[in-house]
């Protein structure tokens, strides 16, 4: 017995040692690789735009035939605050995959690459973000009214590492809203999480979201107030229940800020005046995002050349409505700094040498409370009636625009003169349209037309906005963006708070 053990033991070991040795050559299957090779697994999307992707696909076999197939999970919050996968949803059977997300938010993208001998798989995150969430805005129209809004956000990270330049998306408003135009915009405000923008030629006034620019409701003034023509929005932040629209003619409709009907409470001023020059200045904190209680406040100022009129309204409200007339002088522009000490700019009928600074406090009870005068002569000055006029806080100045320069103005000085010298000086040619600040008042962001360029004719200067080129003696130019727009209407940093 133990004899016959040990034979097929032997016998075992001599087998299995001739298989391992067995170099015999039998028929072998030869069999296609496939790999899939992508810069990154990470895909960024900007919301409202097409993806379009091709990974790079190689096989060993490069005659064999290949199939794809792109699908995506997406993700969905549970009612418990939880995320979960949702099922998987077919895409495309194109090599490239070209698709438009409809929401923001993050994304598994699968590509099942297959041949005869089988399939691979990659696996991508996609993020679709919010497009416009934040940077600068712009809104131009070209000589035959038509809008235009342009945008540019800052880069991510990925993107400065990757080698891209900053610039400007100029179909920003057409391109997620195909279906509507901008006709003759005037004005453009951001109140909480959306942006309005008038139009006085088709008297509306459109809303859109602000991070994606989806429009998504018009105040339409034409059936019950045709004689609105709007061009300046009135506002704060998103505390408001009525926000104002000051009509081209005189008068001021009032649009309900949730529903976006319009009324009219009556006149803000007898008789409806023709209101010459707007000022707005808005103080204090945003509202947070937990509360309705807002500690901002707005103080909007009017002027009627002919009558010689300075109007006011305080908050919004047609009951803080105020008016001064100063019938000895020729109204020429006015301002308000931080501490809500305005400023009114004038020139004497009896002597147009004689420039009249007035300055007051602004408050519910007035816009020139306690004010008192600063004259001087002068031949000429650099403020004008068509002068844009606008207060840095973080500078504690005034800047203003003269044609193709802009002034900086200490206007609570003992001696408040009128600066001879500008800080900024574009192209002879060319002309300031707008101008705004950052939000820490640090950079100046200018609109400038220079009918010298070809095709789209508006551009945006980026400019210190307080220290001094030691070359030129203005200030410090940072960037320029030239031909991202047409002639500009209205130029802000659009942050990203609701």
């Amino acid at each position: 017995m133990m004899k016959n053990i040990w034979f097929i033991s032997l016998c075992a070991i001599i087998l299995f040692h001739a298989c391992i040795d067995d170099d015999s050559t039998l028929p072998v299957k030869a069999i296609s690789e496939i790999s899939i090779q992508a810069p990154s697994d990470t895909i960024n999307l900007d919301f409202g735009f097409e993806l379009v992707y091709e990974p790079e696909i190689e096989q060993t076999m490069e005659d064999m035939e290949l199939s794809y197939e792109w699908s995506y999970h997406g993700y969905t919050k549970t009612s418990i605050g939880g995320i979960v996968k949702d099922s998987l949803k077919f895409l495309s059977n194109e090599r490239v995959l070209r698709y438009a997300f409809k929401k923001l938010g993050e994304y598994q993208l699968r590509l099942k690459v297959t041949n005869e001998h089988g399939s691979t798989f990659k696996y991508f995150t996609l993020f679709v973000k919010a497009a416009f969430d934040q940077g600068i805005f712009v809104l131009s129209s070209d000589e035959d009214k038509k809008g235009r809004v342009s945008f540019m956000r800052p880069l991510s990270r990925e993107e400065i590492e990757a080698g891209k330049e900053e610039s400007f998306y100029t179909s920003a408003f057409v391109s997620v809203n195909p279906g509507y135009a901008l006709n003759d915009p005037t004005d453009a405000e951001k109140i909480g999480p959306d942006i309005f923008i008038a139009s006085r030629g088709d008297k509306l006034i459109y809303r859109m979201n602000a991070q994606t620019f989806e429009l998504y409701n018009v105040t339409d003034f034409k059936t019950d107030f045709p004689w609105v023509k709007p061009i300046g929005i009135c506002s704060k932040d998103r505390s408001i229940t009525n926000y104002v629209v000051l009509s081209e003619d005189g008068g001021f409709a009032t649009v309900n800020y949730k529903s976006d009907i319009a009324i009219y409470e009556g006149e803000f001023f007898e008789g409806n005046p023709k209101m010459d020059k707007m000022y707005v200045k808005i103080t204090g904190a945003p509202i947070p995002p937990s509360t309705s209680v807002s500690r901002m406040r707005s103080y909007h100022f009017f002027l009627n050349y002919e009558r010689s009129t300075l109007y006011y309204f305080y908050d919004l409200y047609s009951y803080y409505a105020r008016q001064q007339e100063f019938p000895k002088e020729e109204l020429i522009n006015v301002v308000m700094n931080k501490d809500l000490m305005s400023c009114l700019v004038s020139r004497s009928k009896s002597d147009p040498k004689e420039i009249v600074i007035t300055r007051g406090y602004a408050s519910n009870k007035g816009p020139l409370n306690n004010a008192w005068k600063y004259t001087y002569l002068a031949d000429e000055i650099t403020l004008t009636r068509e002068s844009l006029i606008q207060s840095n806080d973080t500078y504690n100045s005034v800047f203003y625009t003269n044609g193709n320069k802009l002034y900086r103005w200490y206007n609570w000085n003992a001696e408040p003169k009128l600066p001879q010298t500008p800080v900024v000086t574009v192209g002879n040619n060319c002309e300031i349209t707008c101008f705004d600040f950052s939000q820490n008042g640090k950079e100046l962001y200018v609109g400038v037309y220079d009918p010298g360029l070809s095709g789209l004719k508006g551009c945006v200067y980026v400019y210190d906005a307080d220290a001094l080129d030691p070359v030129t003696n203005e200030l410090k130019l940072l960037k320029k963006y030239e031909g991202i727009a047409d002639r500009p209407i209205k130029v802000f940093w659009k942050n990203n708070r609701k």
